[in-house]
């Protein structure tokens, strides 16, 4: 990115984070309205020319409507950490949605090929379960990815617009640390793993509201009897009680 284009991103994401601020400070779901409306037209004359109008125009219609999305919004902004939505925003939104998508676009001509708009990666083979039929229970515990090698990864895909990194393996969470660490030095990327769920405790999550950029799929079979005979005696409660500190913590998890 050049310097001017620095300034040109920087100034468009102050705007647009300030609006965020604005519309997170907001209890009434009216004055929610009416400011998410007016981010939808600060985004529009940003980024317009990414899109087609009626893009925008849908937009307006769905928070005017009051519908099933709109109540989502509101859900999310009353239960989840305040960190955790503005940096969702920020970085899926502005960032990957808006800002990577130029920034794709104009690598998309200059390379000649698609750019994805995600990129996934395993940290590592590594994991601390054993599930029958699970390829990783077979395949080995010895691959990893260095921290250098995933920091690469997330600075080449910036500097082509990907904002959005999910993670598998193996258990990605045997390289919590790792993952925390690349989490804070890119704060403008969004992180989502892959888990069994055993690994999240308290002090993790305390760390995850803080970075901000870390979401998780937690892998289940189904209820207690039906998933505990293929992953193990009293996996169901565990992955139960990380479930539950994800969502004391107000951590987007699925």
């Amino acid at each position: 990115m050049s310097k001017v284009q620095h300034i040109v991103h920087s100034i468009a994401r102050k705007e647009v984070e300030e609006l965020v601020d604005h519309i997170m400070a907001e209890h009434d779901p009216e004055d929610r309205k009416k400011t998410l409306t007016r981010l939808s037209y600060v985004l529009e004359h940003l980024f317009g020319d990414l899109f087609e109008k009626e893009s925008f125009d849908d937009a307006r219609r769905l928070i005017a409507e009051d519908g099933k999305w709109m109540h989502f919004v509101n859900k999310a902004l009353d239960t989840l950490n305040p960190n955790i939505v503005k940096t969702a925003v920020m970085d899926l939104g502005f960032e990957s949605g808006f800002y990577g998508l130029r920034a794709r676009n104009a690598a998309k001509e200059k390379y000649h090929c698609n750019i994805p708009w995600a990129i996934l990666f395993d940290p590592t083979s590594a994991c601390n379960m054993h599930c029958i039929g699970c390829w990783a229970a077979e395949y080995g515990h010895t691959l990893n990815l260095s921290y250098e090698t995933m920091n690469k990864i997330v600075t080449e895909g910036k500097e082509l617009g990907c904002h959005f990194y999910l993670m598998t393996g193996g258990e990605p969470l045997v390289r919590k640390n790792d993952i925390l660490r690349l989490c804070r030095e890119h704060p403008d990327c969004e992180f989502h793993a892959f888990t069994n769920g055993t690994l999240i405790d308290e002090d993790f999550c305390k760390q995850v509201t803080e970075v901000g950029n870390l979401s998780f799929s937690i892998s289940i079979e189904g209820f207690r009897e039906v998933n505990d005979s293929r992953r193990g005696k009293g996996d169901f409660d565990k992955v139960m009680h990380a479930m539950d500190l994800l969502r004391e913590h107000g951590i987007v998890f699925g």
